[in-house]
């Protein structure tokens, strides 16, 4: 498939106009190489990924994470990201990015999780970032049932997840905003969350959540978004199902924390 044809169906369904100012969605590394055959989704970049993806001989890596973030002033062989680049580039293998895009996007992130959980009445908050969704559970269930369904629904262990509150709680509205959605806790009690799912939880935004009575379940940061894997690798088998091109889903677990 062509370079050009690829991109032009993977931002048809995913339009760069809905990431955020901030962010750097987009290509992070193009080599110039024009047909593409294999494609590897991968939450991000990293050494582990790049040998996955030479050994798979993938043309193109799909990721979450941008791998550019903060400008580069040189590009260095020995530096952790200038490894990358190097390498990508050595073994014409290019990179895009689809972060807030795909985070904010009908059915990316934020909306997959909603049907992990069996959510029902999956909806924007109220007033709408962009980001958050909330649901209703389907019967009566408990914050520490919900904590089980979560670690079973994004395959993760138990020992990542951090909580707030009483795990005896009913539930019956949860929210979520998956990656780092700690910004909107006071927006899910004012959405009338019982419960908000997110990563990236600091002590201090624990101790906000406990005194508004909200539950909270830090499901990590990784943990709350390994789901993009998957959901990404579909959408594009889905939009590219008459092309000649094989869509693969990165096996390496980059959890860092272990």
């Amino acid at each position: 498939m062509r370079k050009e044809y690829l991109i032009e169906k993977l931002e048809g369904f995913c339009p760069l106009d809905l990431a955020e100012d901030w962010d750097n969605c987009g290509f992070q590394v193009d080599t110039g190489k024009q047909d593409i055959s294999r494609v590897l989704v991968a939450l991000e970049v990293t050494g582990e990924v790049i040998d996955e993806a030479v050994e798979l001989g993938a043309d193109l890596i799909v990721t979450h994470h941008p791998m550019l973030f903060s400008p580069l002033r040189k590009v260095k062989a020995d530096d952790v990201i200038g490894g990358y680049v190097c390498r990508l580039i050595r073994n014409d293998i290019s990179v895009y990015a689809c972060h807030t895009n795909f985070d904010k996007l009908d059915g990316g992130n934020n909306d997959y999780i909603g049907g992990l959980l069996e959510l029902e009445d999956i909806r924007p908050f109220d007033v709408d970032n962009g980001f958050c969704r909330k649901g209703n559970t389907p019967f009566e269930v408990t914050f520490l049932e919900v904590v089980h369904k979560a670690a079973e629904a994004f395959d993760i262990e138990e020992k990542f997840f951090k909580t707030v509150g009483d795990l005896s709680k009913t539930i019956e509205t949860i929210g979520w905003c998956s990656g780092a959605g700690t910004e909107f806790l006071e927006a899910a009690k004012r959405e009338g969350c019982d419960l908000y799912i997110t990563g990236d939880l600091k002590y201090h935004e624990a101790q906000m959540a406990k005194e508004l009575g909200l539950c909270v379940l830090d499901a990590g940061h990784y943990g709350s978004e390994k789901i993009f894997v998957e959901n990404m690798a579909d959408m594009l088998r889905l939009e590219l199902r008459m092309a000649d091109l094989e869509v693969l889903e990165s096996a390496v677990d980059i959890n860092p924390f272990k």
